[in-house]
C-alpha cells in the first residue's frame, strides 16, 4: 500500500503569493497611487511649460546735460536710491547763466514795450511802417534768445526722466561735468519686464496672452505676468560672433527662442534688472 504525502498535498492547495489577500490589497493601493500621480501631473504640471533661462529685464536710462556744461554744486542722490521723475539730482552752477538769463528778459521786455508804443503810433499814421516793422522784429528777437537763455538755464538742473533706482552714479560735486556727459544711470523698474530664453522643441505651444508665474531667485518672491512677445528669431541670431560651420564640424545644439513677458503690478517688491527668475507658462 502506498502512502500519500501530506506535504505535497498541502503546499499543492496552497494559494500562489499573488492572489492572496495581502497581495491583492497592495496591488490595489499601487494602482490608486499610480492613477493619482497621473492626475496631478495632467492637471499640475503637463499644462505649464518650465524655464530657468530667464532674468529681469528694463530700460536703462543714462542722464546727461543736453548741451549745458559747468562744475557741479549740488548732487541730491546716491547708488541706490529710488528716484522718481522730474526729480532734480543734479545741478551745475548756473550764476553766469542766470544772469544771461535775466539780460535777455530784460531785453525782451524793453523791445516788447517799443513794439507796443509803435504798434499804438503805427494805428493812426501810415508812414511809419518801416517803424513799425523794425520795432516787431527785434522784439520777435528779443523773445527768441530770451527763450534760449531759458532753455540753457533749465539744463543746469537735470532732472529724472523716469521713477526707478540709480544702478550707477557718476557725478560727484565740485567735478566739471561736459556737454552731453552721463551723471548717472537710471534703471526703469516700474516698467521691468523678464526675458526667457525657450527651446526651440517647446516654443511652438508658447503665445502671447498666456498667464505666467515668476519666482524671483532673490527672496522667492512670487509674481504674475503675461507673454506679450514670441521674438521670431533664435537668442544665437544676435550673438556678437555668429557661429560658422565653413570648416565642416557640425555639433546640432538646441536653440532657445527669446520670449518677453510683461509683469502684473506688483507694489513693494523690487527688483533688480538682471537678477535670475523661474517662468512657468501655462500653455494648455
Amino acid at each position: 500500500m502506498t502512502k500519500e504525502n501530506p506535504t505535497a498535498e498541502n503546499s499543492a492547495a496552497a494559494p500562489q503569493w499573488f492572489q492572496s489577500f495581502a497581495a491583492k490589497v497592495t496591488g490595489i493601493m499601487l494602482l490608486t497611487i499610480a492613477v493619482l500621480v497621473a492626475l496631478v501631473w495632467a492637471v499640475a504640471f503637463r499644462p505649464w511649460l518650465y524655464s530657468d533661462d530667464a532674468r529681469v529685464s528694463a530700460d536703462i536710462v543714462n542722464l546727461a546735460n543736453a548741451g549745458a556744461s559747468g562744475p557741479i554744486v549740488k548732487v541730491s542722490f546716491k547708488e541706490g536710491d529710488y528716484v522718481t521723475n522730474g526729480q532734480i539730482l543734479v545741478e551745475l552752477d548756473h550764476r553766469l547763466v542766470q544772469a544771461q538769463f535775466e539780460q535777455a528778459q530784460a531785453r525782451a521786455e524793453l523791445a516788447n514795450a517799443s513794439f507796443q508804443r509803435m504798434v499804438a503810433l503805427a494805428s493812426g499814421l501810415s508812414s511809419v511802417k518801416q517803424q513799425y516793422d523794425n520795432a516787431r522784429s527785434e522784439a520777435t528777437v528779443a523773445g527768441a534768445s530770451m527763450q534760449i537763455a531759458a532753455l540753457a538755464l533749465e539744463h543746469t538742473y537735470l532732472k529724472s526722466p523716469v521713477n526707478g533706482l540709480v544702478v550707477k552714479k557718476n557725478a560727484v560735486e565740485g567735478n566739471m561735468l561736459e556737454a552731453n556727459q552721463s551723471a548717472c544711470t537710471i534703471a526703469d523698474v516700474e516698467h521691468a519686464w523678464v526675458s526667457a530664453n525657450v527651446s526651440e522643441k517647446d516654443v511652438a505651444a508658447v503665445k502671447p496672452g498666456q498667464m505666467v508665474r515668476i519666482t524671483v531667485d532673490e527672496g522667492k518672491k512670487h509674481l504674475t505676468g503675461r507673454v506679450t512677445e514670441v521674438i521670431k528669431a533664435a537668442a544665437s541670431a544676435f550673438a556678437l560672433i555668429p557661429s560658422d560651420n565653413a570648416s565642416g564640424n557640425y555639433i546640432k545644439v538646441v536653440q532657445r527662442i527669446p520670449v518677453r513677458v510683461d509683469l502684473d503690478p506688483h507694489p513693494g517688491k523690487i527688483l533688480r534688472v538682471g537678477e535670475s527668475v523661474e517662468i512657468r507658462i501655462k500653455v494648455r
